[in-house]
């Protein structure tokens, strides 16, 4: 497990970072809450109800409550999310040749098939404790600025699924983060893909909700798996979640086979 290790504390500083940003950001957004529930909602009715729908603001009563203030608020939070995993997977495998450390990875008893490995099990526990801290975070911010008489349990109960479905939305950026990792040599664009993954999928989603002929496209969109606003009115949307686990699978195991094969700059 010395690659698990080294590759932790290659990125704890930035997980730190990460985690402390997302952080600050909750607090500014959520803190706005009491100010904003008081405001006239007469400026957004104004808005074309496609136009509404598509960045989930259907229901302008909900921005009333925190939690469909936090809903229509955090999802562009979850589009950082996004970034930052597809982040971690991009730059996995292909760091290692842009940096020359594939020579002394290859000098150890490691193979190819544990390089893959250890790298994809430290990003995961890497991300998974950036978005349980994240959670936290916004659940006790949640807590801390709630209107009156908002029932903690209910709360709770949202929190608990943005947690998994989150994760899994996360984990679905990670794993096709590592996929485009296998085929690439140097991590130079690694940032540059990451930000149109997430941004693209984010697209196609937003089509997807403006025209019903496009629905499809939904399930293109990780991050509409994982909607605050959708989660915290309707619960988890199974079949998105579902198509998600499969990306996840899928794009690991090609991960696996591609980089097995392929011709490393050593």
């Amino acid at each position: 497990m010395t690659l698990f290790r080294l590759e932790c504390k290659t990125h704890c500083k930035t997980l730190l970072i990460w985690m402390i940003v997302v952080g600050i950001l909750t607090l500014g957004l959520v803190s706005l809450f009491p100010a904003m529930k008081d405001m006239g909602l007469d400026q957004m009715k104004a808005m074309p109800k496609d136009m509404m729908k598509a960045f989930n603001l259907s229901d302008l009563g909900m921005l009333t409550t925190i939690k469909g203030y936090f809903g229509y608020e955090y999802q562009y939070v979850m589009l950082a999310t996004g970034i930052f995993a597809a982040m971690l997977g991009t730059n996995a495998l292909s760091r290692e040749e842009s940096e020359g450390t594939i020579s002394y990875l290859f000098s150890q008893p490691i193979s190819r098939i544990a390089i893959v490995g250890e790298k994809m099990l430290c990003n995961t526990v890497l991300y998974t404790l950036y978005w349980l801290v994240s959670m936290a975070i916004a659940y006790l911010v949640c807590l801390m600025f709630k209107e009156t008489g908002a029932s903690v349990s209910d709360l709770f109960d949202g929190f608990t699924q943005l947690t998994f479905a989150g994760w899994v939305m996360g984990l679905t950026f990670l794993s096709v983060g590592f996929l485009l990792s296998a085929f690439l040599s140097s991590n130079k664009s690694a940032t540059s893909l990451s930000l149109g993954l997430v941004f693209l999928t984010f697209i196609l989603g937003v089509v997807g909700k403006m025209n019903n002929d496009f629905k499809g496209l939904l399930y293109a969109s990780p991050v509409d798996a994982a909607l605050p606003s959708t989660i915290f009115k309707s619960g988890i949307e199974w079949n998105y979640i579902v198509t998600d686990l499969v990306v996840i699978v899928v794009a690991g195991l090609l991960t696996f086979w591609i980089y097995r094969r392929k011709d490393l700059n050593v």
